[in-house]
């Protein structure tokens, strides 16, 4: 989590049109959801100099536009539940946290969180789809014709979505994945023995 936005915000022309320079560095960020797909996407984030202003769990909201620390309220949220408590930050809803302005706004935790109901209220200049179908078609057409890029979450997702197919086929055909090391490494031997022979 967080290359592919990494990946995406690299390159110039897209950038361009929205007034951003390329990279993650010195942006703002906000993740809905601070499972493992939004808590390592904005410690990469974090990490290459992107500037995590806020982080909206199901239960309350944290934001400060200085940036948070991430390994810090992850550490607080992992043994709380909840931000209440956790100094520093300012307090607010989860749909209040959605509407704070910022660079990159991602959706990382549920289906259909932005609507045509909301999505006016959003200020950001990007949508970076962490979850499933997080934006609904509705909502895309509008962000869409603001000039809000969406990063569809087929790109961001689509590692995850590759080892889910190869750990579905593997259950399928009965085999663990030792037992397909080995007959690939077999395999691998009787075809260079077939070489020298």
């Amino acid at each position: 989590p967080g290359y592919g936005i990494e990946e995406a915000m690299s390159k110039k022309e897209d950038m361009e049109l929205l007034g951003l320079t390329t990279g993650v560095a010195g942006k703002t960020f906000i993740v809905q959801g601070f499972g493992n797909v939004g808590y390592y996407s904005a410690l990469h984030i974090q990490m290459n100099g992107g500037i995590i202003t806020g982080v909206i769990e199901f239960n309350g909201a944290i934001f400060d536009e200085k940036g948070i620390n991430v390994e810090r309220a992850k550490e607080y949220w992992d043994n709380h539940r909840t931000f209440d408590g956790f100094d520093g930050v300012e307090m607010i809803s989860p749909d209040m946290a959605l509407y704070r302005s910022c660079d990159v706004l991602i959706p990382a935790a549920l289906e259909r969180v932005i609507t045509r109901n909301n999505v006016g209220h959003l200020s950001c200049r990007i949508v970076a789809e962490e979850a499933n179908g997080p934006v609904t078609p509705k909502a895309a057409e509008f962000l869409e014709d603001r000039g809000v890029l969406i990063i569809p979450d087929l790109y961001l997702n689509a590692g995850g979505v590759t080892v889910s197919y190869f750990e579905w086929v593997q259950n399928l055909s009965h085999v663990s994945f030792g037992r397909l090391q080995r007959r690939y490494s077999e395999n691998s031997k009787d075809r260079l023995l077939d070489c020298l022979e």
